[in-house]
């Protein structure tokens, strides 16, 4: 995610910095609902939107089949969504093409209130019901949960190449960046409970025992320097929920953290990647989440090991200075034979900035990343490689 400091914009997790000038929040709110204004005017919903930019990122592995399905999902949503970060990632391996689509509704703006109301109308469904549910959790229904995990709320929407039975979207909390960090105390163990837990009841799941044990040691056997940045999974219920932990600093960390917690999968699969990629110097600049599923009686041998440039960790003009890193990762997964090189190629334009458009509102701006790439180890032992892009769209 974007993280933007001063002049009250955003953080990493959704929340308002201290500013020097002025009310920060009001100041991010008043250019929020002016960029709200603007992209209302643009566009009809989200799908149309993408759908009149594709020329801008068609460059990326995706094939067109998949595009279209990801615009006809996207024509449900608003086209404010493109007003904050929104994400698309896709296999640079030998997969089969499909994507995934990531949008963040943020409590108290015109896409949140979007959904509320669709909620609230003859065209409710249960994933709507769902999403609505943790928005007013997050609002003013609950203060200290909001003061954990902010308000913003992640839905993420699997685009595959075939019809497959429909698990719904993923939903996902992110809860602020200083608030479950390693080494919990009883207070942040207590936090990380209620977090989960509204999540859970909102998702209509009910955790035994025995898996809230798992979630509390995964939680507590993390290191100082590492916190919880994400919690949720597909509201299908044969889906596992899980969580993703954030701030590892190099493939040593991870592997032992996955020892602590007694992790099922193959340890031995995911370190020789991250040794081999480290060898050639692909990671030196980067950092680590790790996404653990929560099974009935054990954690889940999949995982997926999330790879971030280090300079988007710490800074918030980190976006803007990390085009060497992805080169460096990318041309190390090229001779690692992990992704396709036509894959990677069409990333270059994306670690490159902005672009100016000028659309049925005026002059915008189109901002794009590289936010991170995927290893994801499946049950099989198989291993996948994704990229993940954000784009953002304002005046």
């Amino acid at each position: 995610m974007v993280q933007r400091d001063g002049s009250g914009q955003k953080t990493q997790e959704g929340q308002s910095k201290p500013s020097k000038a002025g009310n920060p929040r009001m100041n991010f709110e008043e250019k929020w609902a002016s960029d709200e204004d603007r992209l209302i005017r643009e566009a009809d919903s989200l799908g149309e939107l993408l759908a009149r930019m594709k020329s801008h990122f068609s460059a990326l592995p995706v094939d067109d089949r998949i595009w279209e399905k990801l615009f006809n999902q996207a024509h449900k949503l608003p086209p404010t969504l493109a007003g904050f970060p929104l994400w698309i990632g896709f296999p640079v391996d030998q997969s089969q093409s499909s994507a995934i689509l990531d949008v963040s509704l943020l409590g108290e703006t015109y896409s949140a209130d979007f959904l509320k109301r669709k909620a609230a109308s003859e065209n409710r469904d249960s994933p709507t019901d769902v999403i609505a549910s943790i928005l007013e959790m997050t609002g003013m229904q609950d203060p200290h949960l909001r003061d954990i995990v902010g308000n913003r709320v992640l839905v993420e929407y699997s685009i595959q190449p075939d019809e497959q039975v429909n698990r719904g979207p993923g939903v996902y909390l992110y809860p602020v960046m200083a608030t479950l960090p390693g080494t919990p105390s009883a207070e942040r163990l207590s936090d990380f409970r209620l977090a989960y837990g509204a999540l859970t009841s909102a998702m209509l799941r009910n955790l035994d025992e025995h898996q809230r044990n798992l979630a509390d040691h995964a939680y507590r056997s993390l290191d100082r320097d590492a916190r919880i940045g994400a919690m949720g999974g597909y509201l299908s219920c044969r889906e596992p929920l899980g969580f993703t932990m954030l701030g590892f600093n190099n493939a040593r960390d991870v592997v032992e953290y996955l020892e602590r917690i007694e992790w099922p999968g193959s340890k031995f699969e995911i370190s020789s990647v991250l040794e081999g990629l480290e060898m050639r110097g692909a990671l030196s600049q980067m950092q680590f989440g790790v996404r653990l599923d929560l099974g009935k009686t054990a954690l889940e041998p999949t995982l997926e090991l999330q790879i971030f440039s280090a300079n988007t960790i710490y800074q918030s003009s980190g976006w803007f200075k990390d085009r060497e890193c992805w080169m460096h990762l990318m041309e190390g997964l090229r001779e690692e034979g992990l992704a396709q090189p036509d894959h990677l190629s069409g990333l270059t334009d994306w670690s490159s900035g902005a672009k100016a458009l000028f659309g049925r509102s005026g002059p915008l701006l189109l901002l794009q990343r590289i936010h991170h790439f995927a290893f994801l180890l499946e049950s099989d032992g198989s291993l996948r490689v994704n990229a993940h892009v954000f784009l953002l769209v304002t005046r």
